[in-house]
């Protein structure tokens, strides 16, 4: 019986020539989507906080540099609001 034209070839499994880089592309992928959660669970979500402390070491920073005066702190309950929202009244919203 002739071999079958797979078994010639070197038992290719009937996949095109390009299957292998699909595979080895897939490999990264996963690879790298691994990396990514097990530095997620290293450092752990950062989050808001974080951004907050940073703004206001930063101000800090600069305010000292070029000599101004001291700022008032600003609440960490107003950092959360964004300056667009913060003078808004509760009665904006309601209809009259």
């Amino acid at each position: 019986m002739p071999p079958k034209h797979e078994d010639a070839e070197g038992g290719g499994g009937g996949y095109g020539p390009h299957m292998k880089t699909v595979a080895l592309t897939i490999l990264v992928m996963g690879v790298s989507l691994a990396l990514v959660i097990v530095l997620w669970i290293w450092f752990g979500h950062i989050g808001a906080p974080y951004s907050f402390n940073r703004l206001i070491d930063q101000q800090a920073e600069l305010r000292e540099q070029y000599g101004l005066p001291p700022e008032k702190q600003i609440p960490k309950a107003e950092l959360e609001i964004p300056p667009s929202l913060r003078n808004l009244t509760e009665t904006s919203n309601e209809t009259t």
